[in-house]
């Protein structure tokens, strides 16, 4: 077995030898240093295979029944992964995830042996056909290069394991609907843990009711002195109790994180004066933060203290979900709500926010039909605003994870090109953050709708549609709809 090192070590010094230095890289053309990005990533993500293969053999040699003889343990470390760290340098996360992933090229070759001639051109089919657990489809995509590494973590974690063998062909139908969204969305890894953490609460509402009492549960504010005097706090929030205190802190300093340019005069003005205060955003915050909380104490009724409109948050919901609310008994599954669109709680939880007027109730029925709001008026009013947020869940970019607080209303239809765009409906518009409302504007990209689908389009490219990330849509729009039809009517929740 020594040539495999021996090859692998002259390998390494052709590799090294080649490698441009940053002097040569500042002197490539935009399209040779785009493509040679392109070849390192292909690169890492060969060496990154091999790594991980190595780490689950290392981890598999370090396994705790072989005590003092184990691999890790005859090299003074406790386990397989702590050796996987020291010996490349990484943190011990990474290690583990080496080690995962590692597991994961093991089960793809035991399902789908590779061939030499490479893994050939993306193929969800073949995917589908694979023999296995619920993640075997993961596991080969990944071997193939169809997704990455991260991605398969990402979208395996995202996920987790169902609770009970019923609900393991659910599970894979929605990793293939996943991987069949990453692939037409061109999902980061970021992207795809997203959309199985929501798709997941769908799948599972027990689990997901869980999953949000146990996120009320870590909820903790710890305050501690510095050396310097200063007082430093370390504050975790569950979903609705973050949105409540950062839908005004993010309304107040909009203009600096990013958000809406076109408001009205008085907020334009605001804004010239942010971009003139020398503070930094950090220091802003905890100055707004602390504005705001004070004048809540004091103030024995409304304030004012927000402008004409006020902060606002919804709460998303169902009839159906909201049925399951008001009918559930004590401990059992409630049904599943949504903090602004985006992120899972528990219905119960909704129902009472709503109750308590903390938050905005917005109903949809089960046909998921659009919210719309036809005006003669170029500006989105604040009640289509809401809407879009709901439907688009933040900029609808790939990859982009700016949340609809800090968004633009982009309008697909260019008012100079026909009268007919005059009007604006909610239809009409989409959220972008600045950044990509900017690229859209500035770089020849267009975004087009077709039903309720939109397309991001360059010149001379293929469209890529542009998904939702809203929570409440992945169940009610969008392409895995039909999916959760299909599995919401065969498959049980209750484990």
């Amino acid at each position: 077995m020594s040539s495999v090192l021996d090859a692998v070590r002259e390998a390494t010094t052709v590799v090294v030898s080649a490698l441009p230095c940053a002097e040569q890289i500042a002197q490539l053309s935009d399209p040779e240093v785009t493509a040679l990005m392109a070849e390192l990533g292909a690169l890492s993500r060969k060496v990154a295979a091999t790594s991980s293969l190595a780490a689950t053999d290392i981890d598999r040699r370090s396994a705790r029944e072989l005590g003092a003889a184990g691999l890790a343990q005859s090299n003074g470390l406790r386990n397989g992964p702590e050796f996987v760290q020291k010996l490349t340098g990484s943190s011990i996360a990474e290690a583990k995830r080496l080690v995962r992933t590692g597991g994961l090229l093991e089960t793809a070759e035991s399902l789908a042996p590779a061939v030499d001639a490479g893994p050939g051109p993306r193929d969800l089919a073949a995917l589908a056909a694979l023999a296995g657990e619920w993640e075997a489809p993961i596991a080969v995509a990944v071997r193939n290069e169809w997704l990455s590494a991260d991605q398969g973590e990402a979208l395996r974690s995202g996920l987790g394991s169902p609770r009970s063998a019923a609900l393991a062909d659910a599970w894979r139908h929605a990793a293939l609907a996943l991987i069949g969204e990453a692939w037409a969305s061109e999902w980061t890894a970021e992207d795809l843990a997203r959309a199985a953490g929501r798709l997941r609460a769908n799948l599972d509402a027990a689990a997901a009711d869980a999953d949000a009492r146990a996120r009320f549960e870590a909820r903790s504010l710890k305050r501690r002195q510095l050396r310097s005097g200063n007082w430093k706090w370390d504050l975790e929030l569950d979903p609705e109790t973050d949105a409540a205190l950062w839908g005004p802190l993010s309304r107040r300093l909009s203009p600096r994180l990013g958000g809406p340019r076109f408001r009205t005069e008085e907020e334009i003005a605001r804004a010239a004066e942010l971009e003139q205060d020398p503070r930094t955003n950090e220091q802003l915050l905890v100055d707004e933060f602390a504005g705001i909380f004070v004048a809540g104490v004091a103030a024995e009724s409304a304030t004012g203290a927000f402008g004409k409109a006020a902060p606002h948050v919804s709460i998303v919901v169902t009839t159906d979900e909201l049925r399951k609310a008001k009918e559930a008994a004590p401990g059992g599954a409630a049904g599943v709500a949504w903090v602004g669109g985006g992120q899972p709680v528990s219905a119960m939880a909704a129902l009472r926010s709503i109750c308590t007027g903390t938050f905005t109730p917005v109903l949809f029925d089960e046909s998921g039909a659009a919210i719309d709001v036809g005006k003669d008026q170029r500006l989105f009013t604040a009640k289509q605003r809401r809407a879009m947020t709901v439907r688009d869940g933040g900029c609808r970019w790939p990859g982009c994870t700016r949340p609809p607080g800090e968004c633009e209303a982009h309008h697909d239809n260019p008012w100079g090109e026909s009268l007919l765009n005059r009007k604006t409906e909610t239809r009409d518009g989409i959220l972008l953050c600045k950044f990509h409302h900017l690229t859209v504007h500035n770089h020849g990209a267009r975004i087009s709708r077709q039903g309720s689908v939109y397309f991001l389009r360059w010149p001379g490219r293929a469209p890529v549609p542009l998904s939702s990330k809203s929570g409440v849509m992945t169940r009610l729009g969008g392409p895995m709809r039909s999916e959760h039809a299909r599995l919401n009517g065969k498959v049980s929740t209750d484990g």
